[in-house]
């Protein structure tokens, strides 16, 4: 190691190691930091007390790029939060307005070392594995994404003048069977502009969802989040179609831009390109939007395969069961008109997806990965450039688990078609939940969704769930309020589950209740349902919906592992590369006992996913525990310290995503705590796994994998509080259900429920 290179120094009572990325506060405590804020740490120490600008900052460790100001604000912004300090009462880092920043303090150092960033020598590209260029084009992409977000002006109260929504087109035709060819012609158009960089539209399911309504412009607008609405109407008579369309400023309600084409319909490619491109031009000139090139739509050879296409896209978005199985006929369809039309290949593909059992249809995992893998790859060798094709090839490869190429893809369709929403929506799942565990991308690209989409309902809720794990409750409440108006049955699920926090269970089983009172037909809130009935000990009303599958997990936490040892055996049969399957089977065998058939499925996933673990995902923190206590059981205790690695690593990843609030389900106390237990350090094991239940958090039992926990007499005064906690919510949900039940037209408390309560009551 070269005698200069910084191993460590300090800055009053903290302790900062740049080759570790460690901060360590005075109390001992160290937190990682990202490297360009180490970075930006040592050079500003390299001068403490002077005033470093920002763009020597900016040149030093970003090398001047073009986004850079926007990373020094945050790395400022991080680094201020490392150092539990304030911009508006600065210990450690002070702003000098428009000119940039002073290290204040006394920067001390190991003799004979220098502080120099932790910047590497200039690579040759020719160096870098394939595997290792792909991961720096995701990071860069995925670093574009957080600026997006950080700096959008729609985020800070207002839309973006470079945004637009376009509106479905009116179907002119008197003919409600030519609705999906108006729809088609609008999605097109949309299309064409979400490939324009700088330009940010609003998501078809979005901008569809005032089909058929009267709201005015600027209402729809304000809801959209944009400033610009384009449009239109069409009429389709025999092969003559006229098209009418205009372009409005929503905030003004002026016109920026009108036209109406009358054409024949083998030219309607043509006339969707003539629509764009007057629409860009228009922009360019209201906005001074900089675009070289005019976007381009994808044409089929011939207009009845375009026409299937387009009737297949109108089916597809309604996401049932129905219309999913009626889209995948159309692109049948449209291929076989148009053998080479790669747009509909790309479309079949995800359709194809769609129709497995966990989403539209009745296909195991592994019949539609083979049915839609040919697709796939056919839309790519047609079309290397279409977003389509590399958005269905990574859906493909995401649901095969083949995590890290999935990712690469999902990036390479991000950045032809910078607007593609559904894209972001399943790359911030893929990299905060199946298998990276890296929360901070994730929450960002959540948000990335949300904008584009923004009366998405899966992006809703999966933002709102990821304010709620970072204790923004105040950011929460204003979520759920808009959330109430999109989806109230979802917003009821999510304001209960927030209502539940700090071992309120009742709360949550309330909300899941109050959301099947509005709409009793959604399987995934009847399983959710059992669940919670199950922490909060109602056995019986946990496994009384029969229509429902029982989660393996439950019946596992009923302390039924013969009963989820058969169900688990049986899925992997229905469906051999479910990788959910074979994970739920390695853990039902774990908590039954069954270590020697546990082993091999475990030790499969721990390597799959590279050594690590996850909140959700492949390999969780209870995955690790059974390997653990597998692992130990057999005699070798040398070989847990790297999964105690994995958990602790995990638990730093939620602390520098701002992840600290707990629910009954998960708990970075007790992870971290269950980490240092199981690693030997008892007592800090036990006040951790007890403040993590405290905080509400159900710790499992009935699992074997657990029982030197369980065994443990210092445990013993936790569960007993949790189980109090149990009767206690019990009761209160009894209260309510069991005198003037509000849910009975949907739901009612098991045979002898209430005669045990009123007992229990009167006693």
């Amino acid at each position: 190691m070269p005698p200069d290179l910084l191993h460590e120094f300090w800055l009053g009572p903290w302790k900062i190691e740049p080759l570790r990325g460690a901060v360590t506060d005075p109390d001992g405590k160290a937190q990682h930091l990202e490297p360009k804020v180490m970075d930006l740490f040592v050079c500003l120490a390299e001068h403490a007390n002077e005033l470093v600008t920002r763009d020597q900052l900016l040149e030093t460790v970003w090398s001047g790029h073009a986004a850079a100001d926007e990373l020094l604000t945050r790395a400022i912004s991080d680094l201020r939060h490392a150092l539990q300090d304030s911009r508006g009462d600065p210990k450690y880092i002070e702003t000098i307005p428009k000119r940039g920043y002073r290290l204040v303090g006394q920067v001390e150092l190991p003799e004979g070392v220098h502080l120099e960033t932790n910047i590497a020598p200039e690579a040759s590209l020719t160096h870098i594995s394939g595997r290792r260029l792909g991961y720096i084009i995701i990071t860069l992409l995925l670093c574009a994404v957080v600026i997006l977000i950080a700096y959008d002006k729609w985020w800070m109260g207002g839309p973006p003048e470079t945004s637009i929504a376009v509106l479905p087109f009116e179907n002119m035709s008197g003919d409600p069977e030519q609705e999906y060819f108006s729809d088609g012609i609008s999605e097109e158009i949309l299309n064409a502009l979400a490939h324009i960089p700088d330009l940010h539209v609003t998501s078809r399911s979005s901008a569809f969802s005032f089909k058929g309504k009267s709201a005015d412009i600027q209402t729809m607008a304000e809801q959209l989040g944009v400033a610009s609405i384009l449009e239109g109407s069409v009429r389709k008579s025999g092969s003559r179609i006229r098209i009418s369309a205009q372009l409005i400023d929503s905030r003004t309600d002026r016109h920026l831009w009108s036209e109406t084409y009358d054409r024949e319909l083998e030219d309607i490619f043509a006339v969707q390109e003539e629509i764009s491109a007057a629409v860009v031009e228009a922009l360019k000139e209201h906005l001074g939007l900089q675009i070289e090139a005019v976007p381009r739509v994808t044409a089929a050879a011939n207009t009845e395969a375009h026409e299937a296409y387009l009737r297949g896209r109108y089916l597809v978005v309604q996401r049932r069961p129905a219309t999913v199985e009626g889209a995948v006929r159309e692109f049948e369809k449209a291929i076989a008109l148009d053998p080479d039309y790669a747009l509909a290949y790309a479309e079949l593909a995800i359709a194809t997806l769609l129709q497995r059992r966990t989403q539209y249809g009745t296909l195991t995992g592994a019949e539609a990965i083979s049915k839609a893998a040919p697709h796939a790859e056919r839309a790519m060798a047609l079309d290397p450039t279409l977003a389509e094709a590399y958005a269905a090839t990574g859906f493909l490869l995401d649901i095969r688990f083949d995590l890290e190429e999935a990712l690469t893809y999902y990036s390479q369709a991000i950045q032809i078609n910078p607007n593609y929403s559904i894209v972001y929506t399943w790359m911030g799942a893929l990299l905060g939940s199946t298998g990276f565990g890296r929360y901070a991308e994730s929450f960002a690209v959540t948000e990335t969704a949300l904008r584009l989409d923004p009366l998405s309902i899966p992006a809703h809720w999966n933002y709102i769930l990821r304010l709620i794990m970072r204790n923004r409750l105040a950011e929460t409440d204003r979520a759920l309020e808009k959330f109430a108006s999109i989806d109230p049955r979802g917003a009821a699920a999510l304001r209960g589950y927030q209502n539940s926090l700090g071992g309120k269970w009742a709360n949550s089983v309330l909300g899941v209740l109050d959301a099947l009172q509005i709409d009793p037909d959604i399987p995934r809130f009847w399983t959710l349902l059992t669940l919670e009935f199950a922490v909060i000990g109602l056995e019986k009303e946990a496994l009384a919906n029969s229509e429902h599958p029982v989660p393996v997990a439950l019946m596992s936490m009923l302390g039924r592992s013969g009963d989820a040892v058969t169900t688990a055996e049986a899925r992997p049969v229905e469906d051999p590369i479910s990788i959910a399957a074979r994970r739920d089977l390695a853990l039902a065998l774990a908590s039954a006992g069954d270590y020697a058939r546990a082993r091999p499925l475990l030790e499969e996933m721990w390597q799959r996913i590279g050594g690590r673990v996850t909140r959700f995902g492949l390999f969780r923190m209870d995955s690790a525990a059974a390997l653990i206590a597998i692992r130990r059981d057999a005699g070798e205790e040398a070989e847990v310290d790297e999964l105690v690695a994995a958990i602790e690593d995990n638990v730093r990843r939620y602390h520098e995503a701002g992840m600290t609030r707990g629910d009954e389900y998960w708990n970075v106390d007790y992870e971290e705590g269950l980490a240092a237990y199981l690693a030997g350090d008892r007592e800090r094991g036990l006040a951790l796994i007890a403040q993590g239940a405290e905080d509400g958090f159900f710790i499992p039992q009935n699992v074997a994998y657990l029982q030197v926990l369980h065994d443990d007499p210092g445990f013993a005064p936790i569960r007993a509080r949790q189980e109090a906690r149990q009767v206690r919510e019990r009761e209160r949900f009894l209260t309510i259900v069991c005198t003037d039940n509000p849910y009975a037209a949907v739901w009612q408390p098991a045979e002898g429920t209430c005669e045990r309560f009123a007992a229990v009551g009167e006693n």
